[in-house]
C-alpha cells in the first residue's frame, strides 16, 4: 500500500529524513504487509493502524482536531487544500508559520519525539501550555455543549458538607436520568437544548463541538429555563413534580455557603457574591467580572420581588436554608442569575 509514496517536502525534518516501517529510503512510507492466515488475519489491520499512526499526516490531522476542541472552533485545517489562503502557513519546512500552524507543528514534534511516539496526553499538554490556549485573547472561544452546560452547573455547586463525600452529603445532586433522554420526544434539558441524546447520535461523527450547532434564541432560552429551575429549591414553584425543567437535579446553595465560608460572611453581600463568582468563574479576572458582581450585589439587596415585597437589605436578613425564607430565595436567585450569564455558557 502507498507504493513509492514519500512524505511531502513541506513537512521537512524529522519527517522527511526518517524511515518508516521496513523502508530504507528516508521519507518513503510505503507499507508491505504479508498475508496472514487462519485467525491471525486481524493482525494485518493492527499493523496497518500502527503504520498510519506513525505518519505525519495522522499527527497533523489529530493535532488540528485537538486544537479545534481546545482552542477555538475555527482553527484552520488547510493542510490538504492548496487553495486555502492559510495553506502557505502550513509549510513547516519553510518556517513562516502562523500561530495556529506553529502550534500544530509543536504538537507534531511532541508526538514524534517522545518515546514511545504518539502519547496523546503529551500532545494535549503542548496545547494547554501554549499561548493560544492560555493567553487572555484565548478566552471565550468555545461554547459548552448542552451536556457540558448541565454538568458544569451541578459540579460548580457540588461539595460535601461534612467532608465525607458520602451520598446524601452533597450540596448539588442529579440522578442523571433527569438530564438525558432516550428519544427525541423526551422532555429533558438535553433534548430541549438541541436534541443531544446521549449515546444515540444518528451519524457516526459524534455531536458537534462548534458552538453554532447549539446556540440559538430557542436553545439559549432552554438553558436559562434549566438553570433557573435547578437553582430553585425542590418543592417550590418552578421545581415541583417530575416534569419541571431541572427534573431530579437539586442543589442546596445556602448549605454550600454555610459549609465552605465563615459565619461572619453570611450576611455580607459583597463576600457572598465574591464567593459564588469565584466558584462559577474560576481564574477569571476581577475586572472581567465587575458587571456581574454589581448585578449580584443589586440582586441580594433587592427584595421587591418577594411576596410581600421587602425593603430589607441583605445584611438585615436572617440566615436560613429554609426554602420559604427570604435569605434562601435571594441567594438562590442570585446564583441562578449568575449562571445565566454569557460567560457561563463558555468553556
Amino acid at each position: 500500500m502507498f507504493g513509492g509514496k514519500t512524505v511531502p517536502s513541506r513537512y521537512g525534518p524529522p519527517w522527511t529524513t526518517r524511515t518508516y516501517g521496513t523502508n530504507s529510503v528516508p521519507g518513503r512510507y510505503e507499507i508491505f504487509i504479508p498475508g496472514l492466515s487462519s485467525t491471525n488475519g486481524i493482525q494485518e489491520g493492527y499493523q496497518f493502524l500502527q503504520h498510519i499512526a506513525d505518519l505525519p499526516f495522522t499527527q497533523e490531522y489529530i493535532s488540528i482536531k485537538l486544537c479545534r476542541l481546545l482552542v477555538h472552533d475555527e482553527f484552520p485545517n488547510p493542510s490538504n487544500d492548496p487553495d486555502n489562503p492559510a495553506f502557505p502557513f502550513y509549510n513547516y519546512a519553510g518556517g513562516s508559520l502562523s500561530p495556529e500552524a506553529d502550534l500544530v507543528y509543536r504538537c507534531m514534534l511532541t508526538w514524534e519525539t517522545n518515546s514511545p511516539r504518539g502519547q496523546i496526553w503529551k500532545v494535549v499538554k503542548t496545547i494547554t501550555d501554549s499561548d493560544l490556549f492560555r493567553s487572555h485573547g484565548a478566552s471565550m472561544h468555545k461554547i459548552k455543549t448542552p451536556l457540558e452546560y448541565v454538568v458544569s452547573a451541578v459540579r460548580a455547586l457540588r461539595s460535601s458538607t461534612n467532608g465525607s463525600n458520602l451520598a446524601g452529603s452533597f450540596t448539588a445532586y442529579s440522578d442523571g436520568y433527569a438530564i438525558g433522554g432516550a428519544s427525541s420526544s423526551s422532555i429533558t434539558p438535553l433534548t430541549r437544548m438541541g436534541q443531544m441524546l446521549l449515546f444515540d447520535r444518528d451519524a457516526p461523527d459524534g455531536y458537534p463541538e462548534a458552538g453554532s450547532a447549539w446556540i440559538s434564541a430557542g436553545t439559549l432560552a432552554e438553558r436559562l429555563r434549566y438553570v433557573q429551575s435547578f437553582c430553585i429549591a425542590s418543592g417550590q414553584a418552578g421545581h415541583t413534580g417530575s416534569t419541571n425543567d431541572a427534573g431530579n437535579t437539586l442543589c442546596d446553595i445556602v448549605g454550600l455557603l454555610r459549609a465552605r465560608t465563615p459565619a461572619t460572611t453570611w450576611t455580607n453581600a459583597a463576600q457572598v457574591a465574591d464567593y459564588f463568582l469565584q466558584l462559577l468563574y474560576p481564574a477569571e479576572g476581577t475586572a472581567n467580572l465587575a458587571l456581574y458582581r454589581d448585578a449580584a450585589l443589586g440582586f441580594l439587596n433587592d427584595g421587591s420581588a418577594e411576596s410581600p415585597p421587602s425593603t430589607k437589605l441583605f445584611h438585615e436578613l436572617t440566615v436560613s436554608s429554609s426554602a420559604s425564607s427570604a435569605y434562601d430565595q435571594r441567594v438562590r436567585g442570585m446564583v441562578g442569575m449568575l449562571m445565566t450569564m454569557k460567560r457561563f455558557q463558555e468553556q
